[in-house]
């Protein structure tokens, strides 16, 4: 059986650029004159809940900064500002096997759809990286946190993927990069195959379908193999 739809998940999926990111949050909020600073395993553990917005606002009053929305959209904003200009500057490139996956999968007439729960500065800053290896065509669809209530652990944003395309979860494959993402498309009932980012070592053979630490570690024939028997 071949699935009709491969949703690529979190925009680490694609690249890694949680060192960037994490620097940039870094720069941003010593600009906004907010004395956090995150070191790479503080970090880890922050990214272990997901979306930058929610995540200040959870830090802020845990800590009792008591920050205004204003100023985590503003701090949120400077930092995709920051992280998007480095990752164009450094031509950050796909992850290994995420060419040849989209490539295959197009080639059999599957729509590759990218579901991600940020903004779209991140995602025009990683295809602009990308010169041409990875393009907006390449994609059936690419989908933002606006497009969804809430963010991932929560399926929501794969159940307004699914409703926009009206298939079932059964004819579809998700591949992912951390347990919060994964937790979100097997919420939605999808087959899912996680592949960890560098800063993502949470415990995940429990969740996914399939863990494998890059896509070139597989291929498009074996996944579709795997999903078959899945099915039955």
């Amino acid at each position: 059986m071949t699935p009709k739809i491969v949703f690529i998940g979190s925009i680490g999926t694609v690249a890694e650029t949680s060192e960037i990111q994490r620097q940039a949050y870094n720069k941003a909020l010593k600009e906004n004159g907010v004395d956090w600073e995150w070191n790479v395993e503080v970090y880890k553990k922050l990214l272990k809940s997901s979306g930058g917005q929610d995540r200040l606002a959870m830090l802020s009053e845990a800590t009792g900064k008591n920050l205004t929305a204003d100023h985590i959209t503003k701090i949120h904003e400077r930092k995709t500002d920051i992280a998007g200009k480095k990752i164009i500057e450094k031509k950050i490139q796909p992850r290994p096997g995420v060419v040849e996956l989209i490539t295959a999968a197009r080639k059999e007439d599957v729509k590759v759809v990218w579901v991600t729960t940020t903004g779209h500065g991140n995602t025009d800053a990683i295809l602009k990286a990308f010169d041409g290896t990875i393009t907006a065509d390449h994609f059936d669809y690419i989908f933002h946190r606006q497009d969804a209530e809430n963010g991932k652990p929560s399926p929501d944003i794969y159940q307004v993927a699914l409703k926009h395309f009206n298939l079932k979860p059964s004819e579809c494959i998700a591949i992912e990069d951390s347990l919060n993402s994964a937790l979100a498309s097997k919420g939605a009932g999808i087959f899912t195959v996680v592949t960890p980012g560098d800063y993502h070592d949470e415990y995940l053979k429990n969740i996914a379908d399939v863990v494998v630490d890059s896509l070139d570690q597989t291929d498009w024939e074996t996944l579709k193999t795997s999903f078959d028997n899945a099915s039955k």
